[in-house]
């Protein structure tokens, strides 16, 4: 079985500024595991069932904290050829994923990509356009089953956006909406079609001190919320595009 959140920690643990606080995931973390018989069943009937990947979603971390969520779906009617397909069009993710601005293949060997993505978020009150670089890497263990690690390396926030004083400012002297990023998207051909299964893990600065009683519950919501939307864009565009094709 694979282990889904160590490649991430491992990824991202040794990248500065922010060190501590994915390494420390480790230590807090339980697996995501296979669909019980019973989620299957309601993934069968069309359900995203989501839950926090840690804890209750979000964890504390030194002057930090990770924000880590799990998502399953059942895309019927398709073959995990043609859900690969989708995943790696990534030119189309502006229309498929609503944060994506653009999306553009900066170097592409196969089973390893960088990409560049703008992305446009807001949550708990904040608002922030980022410029992300990732790398994505491909794996297909046999022929029903796929996955793709996404880390970000780098993340810059963009300051006065379509303004002629546009600029990125310098990754970690920014307001901290999101410094690190990185998620894992497990898919396997079953049932008459493809199961998906997304796990993310974000790090972002703490809340402030005397408001985060009040903005926690709604980050809460908001990271549950963004994976759940994440999975369903992605399954509508599978669908629109293969189910009526096979």
């Amino acid at each position: 079985m694979v282990d889904r959140a160590s490649p991430l920690i491992r990824a991202t643990s040794d990248t500065p500024p922010y060190p501590n606080a994915f390494a420390s995931l480790a230590a807090h973390r339980r697996s995501c595991r296979s669909s019980s018989a019973g989620d299957r069943a309601a993934l069968r009937e069309g359900t995203i069932t989501v839950r926090p990947g840690s804890g209750d979603g979000i964890l504390g971390a030194p002057d930090s904290l990770i924000h880590h969520w799990f998502a399953a779906a059942l895309i019927p009617g398709v073959s995990l050829d043609q859900v690969v397909s989708v995943s790696r069009a990534y030119r189309d993710y502006p229309t498929i994923f609503h944060p994506v601005v653009s999306a553009r293949v900066v170097s592409d060997e196969g089973v390893s990509l960088r990409v560049a993505f703008r992305m446009k978020e807001s949550a708990a009150g904040m608002s922030a356009t980022l410029d992300m670089a990732s790398r994505v890497a491909y794996s297909r263990p046999n022929a029903r089953h796929a996955y793709v690690i996404s880390n970000t390396e780098e993340i810059h926030e963009i300051k006065d956006v379509g303004e002629p004083t546009e600029q990125r400012l310098p990754a970690g002297r920014d307001s901290g909406y999101l410094w690190r990023a990185g998620a894992f998207t497990n898919f396997v051909e079953e049932d008459g079609g493809v199961y998906m299964e997304m796990e993310t893990i974000g790090l972002s600065r703490p809340f402030p001190t005397m408001m985060g009683w009040m903005i926690e519950p709604i980050a809460r919501r908001i990271g549950r919320r963004s994976v759940e939307q994440s999975v369903e864009e992605f399954r509508q565009a599978v669908l629109k595009r293969f189910a009526t094709r096979r």
